[in-house]
């Protein structure tokens, strides 16, 4: 009897110490960082407020990141641009096929552009000194295309809105020669789970085979 639960116990160690191994350590993955998608060069992709491309908000600068939150129906859930300076981060979505999934992130994520707006105030009077031209710094985001006109979506304090205004040139990141990302690293089959899976059903198997075949050479106690 001592002997079959010695067996027990070590076949029950060995199985244990095999699936640990196997199993994946999903605090360590979450650590690998963010996912993040670019544009391409000559793109026009644009960043929606919701899932409808009647929705919007300004095109994602070319070359430039968004950091991948969600997926949902072909769309992506993204977030652009950092709460750092003026800058505050937009939440929004775009369409999967126009963007380039990347798991290392280019040198520059998002693009940093400043511009100046400029407040006319009217005198109230003839007599009575104005305030003249209020100028304020705006971040820029993207620009707007509507009716053949380019417009830019900005920050201007804690408020967002278009004004009329185009950036011209800016510099671009360097692009990956190849693609960084594959669908099977986030969508394939964890195979190190099946096998750890596996091996805790052979375990299960093996101790109640074992724990029946102790039973069995149990005398009965019947005369």
């Amino acid at each position: 009897m001592k002997v079959y639960k010695a067996v027990i116990f070590l076949v029950l160690a060995i199985l244990i110490s095999l699936a640990s191994t196997a199993v994946p350590v999903f605090a360590e993955e979450s650590t690998q960082g963010a996912d993040y998608a670019y544009t391409d060069l000559n793109s026009r992709v644009y960043l929606y407020s919701a899932k409808d491309e009647s929705k919007k908000m300004f095109i994602i600068p070319q070359t430039y990141c968004v950091e991948i939150l969600a997926e949902e129906d072909g769309w992506y859930r993204v977030k652009y641009a950092e709460d750092s300076g003026i800058y505050r981060a937009v939440y929004g979505w775009c369409r999967e096929g126009e963007v380039t999934r990347t798991k290392t992130p280019l040198k520059k994520l998002y693009l940093q552009r400043t511009v100046t707006v400029i407040y006319h105030t009217d005198s109230p009077s003839s007599f009575l000194p104005s305030l003249g031209d209020i100028e304020l710094t705006a971040a820029y985001y993207g620009a707007y295309e509507a009716g053949g006109d380019i417009y830019s979506y900005v920050l201007c304090g804690d408020k967002f809105g278009y004004i009329d205004w185009q950036i011209g040139d800016y510099e671009f990141n360097e692009l990956p020669s190849a693609p960084t990302f594959t669908p099977s690293e986030n969508n394939g089959p964890d195979t190190k789970l099946i096998v750890a899976l596996v091996i805790v059903l052979v375990a299960t198997i093996s101790v109640g085979a074992l724990y029946f075949a102790t039973r069995k050479s149990r005398p009965s106690g019947k005369q």
